[in-house]
């Protein structure tokens, strides 16, 4: 009986498992739906290489470029804030970006756009005639959105 209980057992605690981390929240924003619109502007937000996300109480808010997201949430702490790397396409932590401004046409005209890879962001910056920082160095400054 003793060699039936353990099989059991252990079965019972994968199913459980398995349900638990079916539960656990993402680690990150959900996918941006084709048709999301911007949360500022109402723009179409289908970019892969501009729509971000940053998360507000129980939400998460859908913004069609950087700047709108500066906009509005302002410096919102950096964890709750997703942006894309322009290269990947894919959205990564705000504070894990190098920003670069520079003349880029972006969808609110304010050349902003993100890389994981800082040596991306210096080519980027030095071909647009633009700047590399982090959030925090663009954020919360209207003339860093406009």
């Amino acid at each position: 009986m003793r060699r039936v209980i353990r099989p059991l057992r252990l079965a019972a605690l994968g199913a459980a498992a398995i349900v638990a981390g079916g539960c656990a929240k993402s680690a990150g924003p959900p996918a941006i739906p084709p048709d999301a619109l911007c949360v500022r502007c109402s723009m179409e937000a289908s970019s892969a290489r501009f729509a971000c996300e940053w998360h507000s109480g129980k939400e998460w808010k859908i913004c069609d470029s950087i700047e709108c997201l500066m906009r509005d949430c302002g410096p919102t702490a950096p964890t709750s804030l997703w942006l894309p790397d322009y290269d990947q396409r894919a959205l990564h932590r705000a504070d894990s970006l190098w920003i670069v401004k520079g003349d880029l046409n972006t969808p609110m005209g304010g050349g902003l756009v993100a890389f994981v890879d800082r040596a991306s962001a210096e080519a980027v910056a030095a071909s647009s005639h633009g700047r590399v920082g982090r959030w925090g160095d663009f954020s919360g400054k209207p003339e860093a959105a406009k």
